[in-house]
């Protein structure tokens, strides 16, 4: 068979030879070899040191991704150091922290909260967020406000998580619960922060406390600096009860349900943000999907590429938990630890019966991988 050679496979030859021949080239190769040894002449490490910049940038330019990791290593390894010093000295702390008077104030008359909404997997990862609550804040209110007709076992296993149980009016607006706006209503606290169940703190979070004002909500942006976003987060944000607001929510809400139905977030963000009344805190509080540095805390609820804390197939046993000790340098191990916390805190709490003969999280995650039998393993 005949081949078929086009015009530009051959058209290259010609345009060599010719600059080999031209004079043209030589003239300036000559000039460029004269240039270098005249340099050469006059600083003999400047040709030298010119080769091995280049050389060292070409290398390194695209060398980005492992300068990144050695950067998120070492951050990794001071956000551990810092959570290992904040749980190991945490009645230290808190103890020097009394001696103000108006941090005594802000620990003894505040609170955590959170909304536990009754079904086991909320049950989990209020009994996680206790638990680190329990280990890092001097702030030892700790609520937990369900539904109205929650049954007594769920609120029995959330005393024993280290919960003060709270039964709150139902709001709710075309199927989304509002039930949260009643934390304006709870006015023996001075100040509260709300953080939904699906919060992992990696790192003390009483500094968020101190960031809460009358009239104003603290929350996070929605998404890192990087993003554009005029949101906030609504799984945590931070507030002072008072009748006034209140009232001025519950007018609100029901006003704007006549029109349209907001998810809590939403709802809050229109009420805030109108009046400049939104103090912003950096994502690092409401981190989600990935590991980001630096780190406070972490929603689990956002589902990544492992898919949900409470299902991945990572998960250590009782017996590799104990052996677990080591910085959060990837999403894999924040969800490791997530699951250290969680045997930690069904220890403190005396839950593990609860844990092995009635979670439907424990049960469903045994049933999808019985070739493991965690029941066996977690028990001995």
């Amino acid at each position: 068979m005949k081949r078929n050679i086009t015009h530009n496979s051959i058209s290259y030859f010609p345009l060599v030879l010719r600059l080999l021949k031209s004079r043209y080239l030589w003239f300036l190769l000559t000039a460029t070899l004269l240039t270098l040894l005249l340099l050469h002449t006059l600083n003999p490490y400047l040709v030298s040191d010119s080769v091995t910049q280049l050389s060292h940038v070409t290398r390194h330019v695209f060398d980005v991704r492992s300068r990144g990791e050695s950067e998120h290593k070492l951050a990794a390894q001071i956000e551990w150091e810092l959570f290992e010093f904040q749980a190991l000295y945490r009645d230290a702390r808190c103890f020097s922290n009394s001696d103000s008077n108006s941090n005594s104030e802000t620990f003894s008359k505040s609170a955590w909260l959170t909304y536990v909404q009754g079904d086991d997997v909320s049950v989990v990862q209020a009994i996680v967020l206790g638990h680190m609550l329990r280990t890092l804040s001097c702030v030892t209110v700790r609520l937990a406000a369900v539904p109205d007709k929650t049954n007594g076992k769920v609120t029995e296993l959330l005393h024993k998580a280290g919960y003060k149980v709270l039964v709150l009016s139902d709001l709710s607006c075309d199927g989304l619960d509002h039930v949260i706006l009643n934390a304006w209503n709870l006015t023996q606290n001075n100040k509260i922060v709300y953080l939904n169940t699906a919060t992992f703190p990696t790192l003390s979070l009483d500094e968020v406390f101190d960031t809460v004002q009358l009239d104003m909500i603290s929350a996070p942006y929605q998404s890192p600096s990087n993003v554009a976003d005029i949101s906030f987060s609504g799984a945590m944000f931070g507030l002072v009860p008072d009748d006034r607001t209140f009232t001025e929510l519950l007018a609100q809400f029901q006003e704007r349900s006549r029109y349209k139905c907001h998810n809590v977030a939403g709802f809050l963000w229109y009420f805030f943000t109108r009046d400049e009344r939104w103090t912003k805190l950096p994502y690092s509080y409401n981190v989600r999907n990935d590991r980001y540095f630096p780190m406070k805390s972490y929603n689990t609820m956002e589902v990544s590429r492992l898919g949900p804390v409470w299902e991945w197939h990572g998960k250590p046993t009782r017996q590799q938990a104990v052996k677990i000790d080591k910085p959060l340098e990837r999403l894999e191990d924040l969800y490791e630890f997530w699951w250290v916390v969680l045997y930690e805190g069904l220890e403190r709490g005396d839950l593990w019966h609860w844990w092995h003969y009635e979670s439907s999280v424990y049960w469903k995650f045994l049933h999808s991988d019985p070739v493991r039998d965690f029941r066996a393993v977690d028990i001995y």
